[in-house]
């Protein structure tokens, strides 16, 4: 589908790619990586046309469409959201307009054979590209991203970046494309959207190039690696987790390959000098000589690169309780993101926050922060404790002329330059490279940085808001290990599902105005929640204690789940029945001219589709909490 041979792009100061060569096959599933700055989202924009590459040659098969979403983009439209994703295939559109023409032409003269014939292959035309569910098919695209049915009649230009990113995904989602290139999709997407895209992508019959340092995301949607290393591509077969695996086993094998062929060398050069001169000897000589030449070299390995041990400064002994919320209210204006919150933040405890974009999660983390004020109630902190908070856009309170060693300094000036170094090298800043001014570096290496900084002057409490966007995955690894060795207490909001299961120890989810309390990570958050369906879970608006009691199914639940299980698939076939007649009626030939009669079984397949698709996922949700 396409193809890209013997590749070379080459900057003034670097060289990004040599003959490199890559196939995506139209049904690969390619999860793209490698280091920052190897040319990853360069890759992509070769293949739409908006990077130029020096020698080679790039082959995309005819009709093939291709659907790309960068890191960033800048749109402005005064069209809702709906219209948005809605003009994707215009077509439709235009034949909407068509049929209503033709169909009043056809009412007035109800035997002209030429307009019935011209509207039966519009309406043709129209079946094919499914028209009939275009809108409710772009509505389970917005929601499943998170927008509500109220925010879908809104223009784009009301909604922020992250949320218009949400839109561009809609709409490439939408349309369909031969060929998908994500470029860090889930950057903007809370846990509920990021999940729903996992599985739409789960299900995606094209095929997907996929750029993420999500492992997660990748270990789910992807069956291949392809990773840039040395201006070429590696491929891996397997998900991101097999790709890991099995590049420690090529490791091992060229490590071995390599030393044997350098004994080999050694050997056959130590032949050569000692026989150099010895004419009894000058053929078999000249023939080593000639085997060393034309000898193809094994790459000497990288060096491993060594567990790096993060040592950050450790906060004394705390209060039992660090921090507190008694019936605490937050509102802005009429909208109450708070009422009647109660919270207590322990010692040692490790916290991720979790819920919906706009439930309150940063919010929270704020009012901890004190950066955002209580409308009402009372947040009592234990004796002494110190706080330290890391926002989204910590970069922009950052001074950027600054070097990073200065920063570091100026944080902790009773530091030696020798702790200064170790600490920074830690974080991957070492060499040269530490006496970079911050306005140079790359986005994950000052999100890197502000992590580091933070960390640097101990805390009793810190308080993390997305810590992982923009790091790649080592770096992701040297934030872990560094936040790992944390002795003190955390609140932390992250869509990074390995970082939460790794990270913490209790899930709070915030979600219509309160909170719910899970004691175990990510996993054993998702699980209690399947345990949930259908029964009321206790909200934390007074105690602050989770009742594990009182989200224990009781066995007369079980059994009316059980039977609710056997009938689905009864109320299912009867309910693809009840479509497949609606379908008939809309190729029927006799309601061609009968607008009101096919406007009435779109309306009623669509009502239908709706709670077809509602019925299935209950079945499979309850399937999983019975079996």
């Amino acid at each position: 589908m396409i193809q890209f041979h013997n590749i070379s792009k080459v900057f003034p100061d670097k060289t990004l790619f040599k003959e490199l060569d890559l196939m995506i096959k139209n049904d690969s599933r390619v999860g793209l990586v490698g280091a920052n700055g190897s040319g990853k989202t360069t890759l992509l924009k070769m293949i739409i046309g908006e990077e130029q590459f020096d020698t080679g040659s790039i082959h995309i098969a005819e009709k093939v469409t291709i659907g790309y979403l960068p890191q960033e983009i800048s749109s402005e439209s005064s069209k809702p959201i709906l219209i948005e994703v809605l003009d994707e295939i215009p077509e439709i559109g235009a034949l909407e307009q068509e049929i209503a023409s033709l169909s009043e032409q056809v009412s007035s003269e109800p035997a002209n054979q030429v307009l019935l014939k011209k509207l039966g292959r519009l309406q043709t035309e129209y079946d094919r590209l499914d028209g009939w569910s275009i809108e409710s098919r772009a509505k389970k695209v917005l929601g499943g991203l998170g927008f509500s049915s109220m925010q879908m009649g809104i223009p784009l230009e009301q909604f922020s970046g992250g949320w218009r990113m949400r839109v561009a995904l809609a709409k490439l989602l939408f349309k369909q494309p031969d060929v998908l290139l994500l470029d860090e999709p889930t950057n903007h997407l809370d846990l509920a959207s990021l999940i729903w895209l996992e599985n739409f992508l789960q299900e995606w019959k094209g095929a997907l190039v996929l750029i993420s340092h999500d492992r997660t995301f990748l270990d789910k949607v992807i069956d291949h690696i392809a990773e840039i290393h040395h201006h070429k591509i590696q491929y891996f077969a397997g998900n991101y987790t097999k790709y890991i695996e099995e590049k420690k086993i090529r490791t091992e094998l060229q490590c071995a390959a390599y030393k044997n062929q350098q004994k080999f060398i050694t050997e056959t050069e130590r032949f050569i000098e000692r026989f150099r001169y010895k004419e009894s000897k000058a053929t078999q000589v000249q023939s080593r000589v000639k085997m060393l030449d034309k000898l193809e070299r094994i790459p000497e390995p990288e060096a491993e690169q060594k567990k790096i041990s993060v040592r950050i400064p450790q906060p004394g002994r705390s209060a039992r309780i660090l921090a507190e919320f008694k019936n605490t209210s937050k509102s802005y204006g009429p909208i109450n993101v708070f009422h009647g919150l109660n919270l207590a933040i322990e010692r040692g405890q490790k916290i991720g926050l979790v819920g919906p974009n706009g439930a309150g999660k940063s919010t929270l983390l704020k009012m901890l922060a004190g950066t955002e004020p209580l409308s009402s109630g009372q947040l009592l902190w234990g004796s002494e404790v110190t706080k330290s908070y890391f926002a989204q856009h910590q970069f922009e309170n950052l001074p950027m002329d600054k070097t990073i060693y200065d920063l570091i300094e100026e944080e902790n000036p009773k530091w030696t330059m020798t702790q200064i170094r170790s600490y920074l090298g830690s974080f991957l800043f070492s060499g040269d490279t530490i006496d970079k001014q911050l306005k140079v570096l790359s986005g994950g290496e000052i999100s890197r940085l502000a992590l580091a900084k933070m960390l640097a002057t101990p805390a009793h409490l810190i308080l993390l808001d997305e810590p992982t966007n923009h790091l790649d995955v080592s770096s992701r690894d040297i934030v872990q290990d560094a936040i790992s060795g944390f002795e003190g207490s955390m609140v932390c909001i992250s869509h990074d599902r390995y970082f939460l299961n790794k990270m913490t120890d209790t899930i709070i989810e915030v979600d219509g105005g309160a909170i719910t309390l899970y004691p175990g990570n990510y996993d054993y958050y998702i699980w209690k929640k399947s345990q949930e369906i259908d029964q009321p879970v206790e909200r934390l608006a007074n105690t602050g204690r989770d009742s594990e009691q009182s989200m224990d199914a009781s066995y007369a639940e079980r059994k009316r789940q059980s039977n609710r299980l056997k009938k689905l698939p009864m109320l299912i076939e009867d309910c693809e029945q009840k479509i497949a007649e609606q379908d008939r009626i809309l190729a029927d030939p006799a309601f061609t001219s009968d607008y009101e009669k096919i406007q009435s079984a779109i309306d009623r397949k669509s009502e239908l589709e709706h709670i077809y698709l509602n019925m299935l996922e209950e079945q499979d949700q309850l399937e999983k909490v019975l079996n």
